[in-house]
């Protein structure tokens, strides 16, 4: 996917770029600044399961991830971004991260953040479980800003993926893919870790283990808080309070059904029985199932097709989509 505002006017560049990101940030120009003088060139690769790429930005923009974004396309990934030049400044969920040109910050796209910037960067977006899979340990990654030989190397690798990856054949991908995860991993190991660390890798490995769960049983009704607490051997209050910072456990099993589903009507040639899918899902009755898939997504599942349509560019260009749906497209 390449974008690139230098083919527009700015003024209609910045509309279709915010519009691209609604979904999954809110974003504005800082008040002092002239919209006139937005620029954005930004080049994204799909690679195996990963999306790595490139953006530079400006003048000052403020994006937010809230909870309204992150219901929308439950992105279960993390996402790598790596300052080239100029500022990028972030509060994720507390954690305060100004980044030097050279150093990396990591996002969980389930939780909220805010930043500000005007910049040029590297990008990385990598599945949770793949990422958590090549630690050593759980960890909490949200706003994490490792210093390290190895986050130093991970600058240049960046650089050099970007650089080969429109000669790089298909059956490379995976290994490309892997030896980029291993060096992610590899620079966020050795990073110290604050006294709760225990508490937070057990809350963590426990949380993992539920939504993998919830993954594989949205179509079961009996899908609730009481049968995760019992493969989880924990507490309906200890089982609430992991799945708090993500709504709830019954909101988030209700999340990931409506994403699923959408996933299904996004990508189905064939028209979908609607009640039939709400039912396979866990939904009590189609019309329970359409008003909560319209408060998610804001609009109903026989307009999926629609919006999938509209999310691409206009007509006459390369056929080239809008970035939220090439997130969307990273949904399980």
């Amino acid at each position: 996917m390449h974008f690139d505002s230098r083919s527009t006017s700015a003024r209609e560049a910045l509309d279709y770029w915010r519009g691209s990101l609604s979904q999954s940030w809110d974003m504005h120009l800082a008040d002092d600044v002239d919209e006139a003088q937005f620029h954005a060139d930004v080049t994204m690769w799909r690679m195996s399961e990963l999306i790595v790429g490139s953006a530079t930005f400006g003048p000052v923009q403020n994006r937010m991830r809230r909870e309204r974004n992150i219901q929308s396309y439950q992105l279960d990934h993390y996402r790598l971004l790596l300052l080239r030049s100029g500022e990028f400044h972030l509060d994720a969920a507390g954690r305060q991260v100004s980044l030097a040109p050279g150093r990396f910050v990591i996002t969980d796209m389930a939780l909220p953040e805010e930043s500000e910037s005007a910049c040029s960067t590297s990008v990385l977006y990598i599945p949770r479980d793949t990422l958590d899979a090549a630690l050593p340990q759980p960890m909490r990654l949200h706003g994490l800003s490792p210093d390290n030989a190895c986050s130093n190397l991970l600058s240049d690798h960046l650089a050099a993926l970007l650089q080969g990856l429109p000669d790089a054949a298909p059956e490379e991908l995976p290994a490309l893919s892997a030896a980029t995860v291993g060096l992610v991993a590899a620079s966020l190991a050795p990073t110290a870790i604050d006294p709760l660390t225990t508490g937070v890798a057990i809350d963590g490995a426990l949380l993992r283990r539920a939504r993998r769960h919830i993954e594989e049983h949205l179509g079961e009704c009996e899908l609730a808080a009481a049968p995760l607490c019992k493969l989880l051997r924990v507490s309906r209050s200890t089982l609430y309070r992991l799945f708090e910072p993500l709504g709830g456990v019954s909101q988030y099993i209700k999340e990931r059904r409506l994403a699923r589903v959408h996933q299904i009507l996004a990508q189905s040639s064939d028209r979908q029985p609607i009640a039939r899918l709400a039912e396979d899902h866990g939904f009590k009755s189609a019309a329970h199932f359409s008003k909560a898939f319209r408060a998610q997504f804001g609009y109903s599942p026989r307009e999926v097709p629609r919006a999938v349509e509209l999310a691409r560019l206009p007509a006459g260009g390369s056929g080239e989509e809008r970035f939220d749906r090439w997130l969307g497209s990273l949904c399980h």
